[in-house]
């Protein structure tokens, strides 16, 4: 990968896709917070939200 054109100053979204899993992971670890990422849409912003809830549970206990 050339990353000699890459502006490190310039921020725009670059689309990647997680497995459920690996995305519960990341959050759970602290390694992502949900205000870093948006869902594309309904179905997995909705996934996305049982998901924190679950983790909130969790940490909760």
């Amino acid at each position: 990968m050339n990353t000699n054109n890459f502006a490190e100053n310039q921020a725009y979204p670059i689309h990647v896709a997680f497995d459920s899993d690996t995305l519960e992971l990341l959050i759970r670890d602290g390694k992502l917070q949900v205000s870093d990422f948006s869902c594309l849409d309904k179905p997995s912003q909705k996934g996305v939200w049982a998901m924190i809830r679950s983790v909130t549970v969790s940490t909760l206990r």
